[in-house]
């Protein structure tokens, strides 16, 4: 079994027709959302084309990233090594479309894109970059020796098309981590292409909570086919 599952990134774009915004909607946006726990923003200052909200995350390792971006054809939502869980995440983008869709001249969010980004730690073995290429791709140092040296990343990428059950277009990561070669590092990121209109925001939580149990089960079930095994 693989060790130490966390998440470290959650991103979230909602795509709309292209609107032209109005300083004083951006402002009333970040003033509806600033009393509201859990998806208040502190900063706001005016970018070209809209408005960026975003906190200082003190205290966190690395560089956290926690900010909103109203651009003229999308609302991207990201928060990267805060700390956030699943459950936070979705309770802000829900909060986030609503008030969006309510303050902003957009009418729907017509493709929605979600990004879930996890590390683990694999039992075989302790270089991930060993891992991904003896364990899962079977690779002997032979067929390695073309190279002069062992490659500072290694991964595959995967592309799973929309099925009965589920209409997301998956593109999925799984490569050695390149802050920790004992690592690996996860990525799964959802497209989904059915519009959501203001009544249907919570179908925004829904399919960024099948975009992460996509990782979350059929990622890492993936993955744990092979660990436990020596390179």
């Amino acid at each position: 079994m693989t060790r130490g599952l966390r998440s470290i990134a959650f991103v979230t774009e909602l795509v709309h027709l292209p609107v032209r915004h109005n300083p004083k909607s951006l402002q009333r946006m970040h003033s509806a959302l600033f009393d509201r726990p859990g998806c208040s923003y502190r900063d706001f200052k005016l970018v070209p084309g809209g408005a960026q909200l975003s906190n200082a995350v003190p205290g966190m390792p690395g560089q956290p990233v926690s900010l909103v971006n109203l651009a003229a054809d999308r609302v991207q939502i990201r928060e990267e090594q805060t700390g956030v869980s699943k459950d936070e995440f979705a309770e802000r983008l829900t909060a986030l479309a609503q008030c969006a869709l309510e303050t902003l001249p957009v009418q729907l969010f017509m493709v929605q894109q979600f990004a879930v980004r996890s590390v683990v730690n694999p039992q075989a073995g302790e270089d991930a970059r060993q891992f991904m290429l003896q364990t899962v791709a079977g690779f002997d140092e032979g067929l390695m020796s073309s190279f002069p040296s062992l490659p500072s990343l290694v991964g595959m990428r995967f592309t799973f098309p929309p099925n009965e059950q589920d209409q997301a277009v998956y593109n999925v990561r799984v490569e050695s981590f390149s802050q920790d070669n004992r690592s690996l590092f996860l990525e799964n990121v959802g497209t989904f292409g059915r519009p959501v209109k203001a009544d249907e925001v919570s179908k925004l939580a829904e399919r960024f909570g099948a975009t992460y149990a996509f990782l979350q089960d059929h990622v890492i079930n993936f993955v744990e086919q092979f660990d436990g095994e020596e390179g």
